[in-house]
C-alpha cells in the first residue's frame, strides 16, 4: 500500500478548519478511517496538535466527543488506487485551544487499511507538521 497524505490548516474567522489530503499511489485499495476521511468533527483525538511555547512545545488537549473504535466496513472511506480524497474537518470545538493569539502544529499520524476485510492489519502513514496561528477571543 502506498498512501500519502498532506493536511492543510485554514484558522481564519474563529475556526480551525483542517484538511486532510490523502493520495493512494499504489496499485490496490486504500481504506481511511471515517474519523478523518468523513466525520465534520473529529471523534478522538486523531490529531497531534502541540502549542508551540517559548520552550518548545505542550501537547493541546482534546476535549471533543470520545474516540469510537473502528472495525466495520462503515467506519472507512474508501481509496482507489490513483485516486486521492480531500476532507475538511472542524477541531475548532474538540480542543484545548490556549486563549489569545497563539502559534500551532498539528500532524496526523494513523493508519490505512489494505484489505477491509482484514482491518486490523494496517500500514501506518502520517503527515508532515503543519504550523498554524489560531486566536481565542
Amino acid at each position: 500500500m502506498n498512501v500519502h497524505a498532506c493536511l492543510r490548516v485554514d484558522a481564519t474567522h474563529e475556526k480551525v478548519l483542517v484538511t486532510l489530503v490523502a493520495e493512494n499511489r499504489g496499485e490496490r485499495r486504500a481504506w481511511l478511517p471515517r474519523a478523518i476521511a468523513a466525520d465534520p468533527e473529529p471523534l478522538g483525538p486523531v490529531f497531534d496538535l502541540r502549542l508551540r511555547t517559548a520552550d518548545g512545545e505542550a501537547v493541546v488537549a482534546y476535549i471533543g466527543q470520545p474516540a469510537q473504535q473502528a472495525g466495520a466496513a462503515s467506519d472507512y472511506v474508501e481509496l482507489p488506487p490513483h485516486s486521492s480524497h480531500t476532507h475538511t474537518v472542524d477541531i475548532t470545538r474538540a480542543y484545548a485551544f490556549a486563549p489569545g493569539e497563539q502559534a500551532y502544529t498539528i500532524r496526523y499520524a494513523g493508519a490505512a487499511v489494505a484489505d477491509i476485510r482484514h482491518p486490523e492489519a494496517v500500514t501506518a502513514f502520517a503527515t508532515d507538521p503543519v504550523m498554524f496561528r489560531h486566536t481565542v477571543p
